[in-house]
């Protein structure tokens, strides 16, 4: 299904929890304001049911931290059910490898890591906590339970970690992972200002030795830098109308509301009532009006952008 701009739904973004055993000082919390509800397993299985049927094929969970469910592999396990053809999970790492294995029997295909840093002092500095070693632990779990391609998510930080871009790339490279570079996010932006910094630079010298460089359509239009060594993803969402033109997700937050974009919270739409209730079509309305609401956050100058139907 496609909304009003043309662009189609594919994925649903889940987050399961509000809750996490971090204090990163930038996190958005997926845009996500307090509930007073959380969806159970089987309730998130009968959505992402109704998600296929809208035709979204790729679900990825996320928190707060996903990992501090205690029912997190009866919800890998209740997704997968559901007949996606990706199932994928965003976590911060710390409680990975204890996990990894079961994840990945339930059904879960890939993950991805949130590593801002591998000096053990900067990442007390970002999270508030000194788990950098379990981090490294957790990622080792994930690729010996093949949950590939194994990602690592690095928010750009000015003054706190852009030094450590090459260092970052040489330990995903070594390890065979992909890694993603993230521009800071102007959501709930008291720290924006502070530490928003530009990734021009950094793409530029990407491009300048990538032996390859792939856009991604699906995937809001970023690009891929091919290198002699690795795989680096470039991430810019800011005053990027491109980025917006592209994005093929709807999420859902964990108190049950589907919410059309991750930089608004003034056009949410109730599922869970529907869902906790039996009513079927009424979620299905739910749905379409969600799809409905979906808009390009970031336009571009005095003009809406409009995808063609052949992306």
């Amino acid at each position: 299904m496609r909304d009003k701009f043309g662009r189609p739904v594919t994925g649903l973004r889940i987050s399961v929890t509000e809750e996490c055993n971090l204090n990163c000082f930038y996190c958005h919390r997926e845009g996500c304001s307090a509930g007073s509800r959380q969806m159970s397993a089987g309730e998130i299985g009968k959505i992402v049911q109704l998600a296929k049927e809208f035709g979204m094929r790729k679900v990825k969970l996320t928190g707060g931290e996903p990992l501090l469910r205690k029912d997190i592999i009866e919800i890998v396990t209740a997704v997968t059910a559901a007949g996606m053809d990706e199932v994928s999970m965003t976590t911060n790492g710390t409680l990975l490898a204890k996990i990894a294995a079961e994840l990945a029997d339930a059904g879960l295909n890939r993950i991805n890591i949130s590593l801002d840093t591998l000096d053990e002092t900067t990442y007390k500095r970002i999270t508030g906590r000194k788990l950098l070693h379990e981090v490294f632990e957790g990622i080792d779990a994930a690729l010996a339970a093949g949950l590939a391609p194994v990602k690592l998510n690095m928010v750009l930080l000015a003054g706190i970690n852009k030094h450590e871009v090459e260092r970052m790339i040489a330990y995903a490279s070594k390890r065979g992972i992909i890694l993603q570079l993230i521009e800071l996010l102007e959501v709930g932006g008291k720290n924006f200002t502070i530490y928003h910094c530009d990734l021009d630079d950094v793409e530029q010298s990407l491009r300048e030795r990538a032996v390859a460089v792939r856009t991604r359509r699906s995937m809001q239009a970023r690009r891929k830098y091919i290198l002699p060594g690795g795989e680096v993803e470039v991430v810019k969402p800011m005053h990027n109308s491109e980025f917006c033109a592209h994005c093929t997700r709807l999420r859902l937050i964990p108190d049950g509301h589907l919410k059309p974009c991750l930089m608004r919270n003034d056009n949410l739409v109730d599922l869970l009532t529907h869902i906790s209730t039996g009513d079927l079509e009424g979620a299905r309305k739910a749905f379409a009006e969600a799809i409905a609401r979906r808009e390009p956050y970031f336009k571009g100058a005095l003009r809406e952008v409009r995808v063609s139907r052949s992306v």
